[in-house]
């Protein structure tokens, strides 16, 4: 029987040679690939093998931890333009608040654990624990000293006169769309995002997520935007909206229900 030593050994030789996937490994080692994966990732517990969160094809990416930059430049391959996207922003500004996100960035960096992490900290200016999103590999203080840099370049105040225009101009949209959302059925409702309320709905008062949507055309992206908000509520989420053309939410069920109304 072979000995575990000599396994390992073939598994440390193949990784050596780079990143690689589970088939890879169990050609080297000479076994299935339900045994190759019981087996490294034995090794990968134990923080000997490092592998990736989000798989290429069926398998993770195993590494060490020499060859980081290299297995995640091989899952890149794997992503669409949206989370390249977001992984690109977050790694130029290195750290993000979460609230500065759209909804669809908020749900798309769920499934970008190898590239970034989340942390919680107190916002200086308003004293309240806020959540940030930074590059994986940054360390806790530096993660910090960004955060209150940032904070302090944020508390120069707008121009009274400005300030004063673009709260008038809120007031009359909010007022708008509050009536456009008693009109169809929606009760209480309290902004939570620009054009997004959290409200009650039905005789049994449902909390629901409501999204305002005044454009000609609903497309994907704006389903996944909407499915963003049902992840982070934890409910159904309805898109109210004067649009002509509604395409792309096969792929969301029942989670995202369109009504199209006078805006």
């Amino acid at each position: 029987m072979e000995d575990i030593n000599e396994i390992y050994d073939k598994i440390m030789e193949k990784l050596r040679e780079g990143p690689s996937l589970i088939l890879e490994i169990a050609e080297r080692i000479e076994k299935d690939t339900l045994q190759t994966q019981t087996i490294v990732d034995y090794f990968a517990a134990k923080g000997e093998i490092k592998k990736t969160a989000r798989k290429f094809g069926s398998s993770p990416v195993y590494f060490l931890e020499k060859d980081r930059e290299r297995a995640l430049n091989l899952l890149m391959q794997t992503f669409n333009s949206q989370e390249k996207a977001l992984i690109a922003k977050i790694r130029e500004r290195k750290v993000v608040n979460v609230e500065s996100l759209s909804s669809a960035e908020r749900y798309i960096s769920q499934n970008l654990a190898d590239f970034m992490k989340k942390v919680s900290a107190q916002d200086n200016q308003t004293g309240q624990k806020a959540d940030y999103l930074y590059e994986q590999g940054l360390s806790l203080d530096v993660v910090k000293s960004v955060i209150n840099s940032k904070d302090e370049k944020q508390k120069q105040i707008p121009h009274e006169t400005s300030v004063k225009r673009t709260k008038e101009s809120k007031e009359l949209a909010d007022q708008k769309f509050y009536e456009v959302l008693i009109k169809n059925g929606f009760q209480d409702p309290k902004e939570v995002e620009r054009g997004v309320f959290l409200c009650s709905y039905g005789q049994y008062k449902i909390k629901s997520i409501v999204q305002v949507l005044n454009k000609k055309a609903i497309t994907k992206r704006d389903f996944i935007n909407a499915m963003g908000y049902s992840t982070m509520y934890k409910t159904i989420t309805f898109i109210l909206t004067n649009a002509d053309k509604i395409s792309g939410n096969k792929s969301f069920g029942n989670m995202v229900n369109v009504i199209k109304t006078s805006i």
